[in-house]
């Protein structure tokens, strides 16, 4: 029989009252059901004006470390509660970030160019360069004009009058 879920609202209680034994005080089924990331999600983000102090705690205790310590979520929980100003906080979700590429193909083109960037590193590179720099990049590769119109689309030119 699996136990009921754990309320969100009541592990984010716990964790603004700084209650460090409430993890302990868990029965087993229900400590496996808390999971350290996804509620690294809701502790690093709150309205109101101590929202700052939680973001810069949040980093400093938990994300700092988290790679060599959300296998004892215990301790994580204790570190999760020093992130706390002791009040109680309206914590909302943040979406994890999407690391899938874009399909688009002047996206799949710089993907191409520079095949160690991640997807987010290819969007920030396309933020920071217009389309008409990475048109001259394409053009300084060598590439033919069928490739050049198959990734920026067909180019117009113009007519002479007569």
């Amino acid at each position: 029989m699996m136990a009921e879920k754990i309320p969100l609202k009541e592990i984010l209680g716990a964790m603004d009252r700084k209650d460090f034994d409430w993890y302990s005080k868990l029965d087993d089924d229900k400590k496996k059901q808390f999971s350290s990331w996804l509620f690294l999600r809701y502790a690093s983000s709150a309205k109101g004006k101590d929202k700052e102090d939680l973001l810069l705690n949040t980093n400093e205790f938990v994300n700092k470390y988290y790679k060599d310590l959300y296998k004892h979520e215990e301790l994580m929980w204790k570190l999760f509660c020093l992130t706390s100003t002791g009040k109680t906080q309206f914590h909302e979700y943040i979406k994890p970030p999407n690391s899938r590429m874009k399909t688009d193909n002047v996206s799949q083109f710089v993907s191409r160019l520079y095949p160690h960037m991640k997807g987010d590193e290819v969007e920030l590179f396309r933020t920071l360069n217009s389309d008409d720099d990475i048109k001259q990049m394409a053009k300084d590769t060598g590439m033919t004009d069928k490739e050049f119109d198959e990734i920026f689309g067909k180019t117009k030119t113009k007519r002479k009058k007569k």
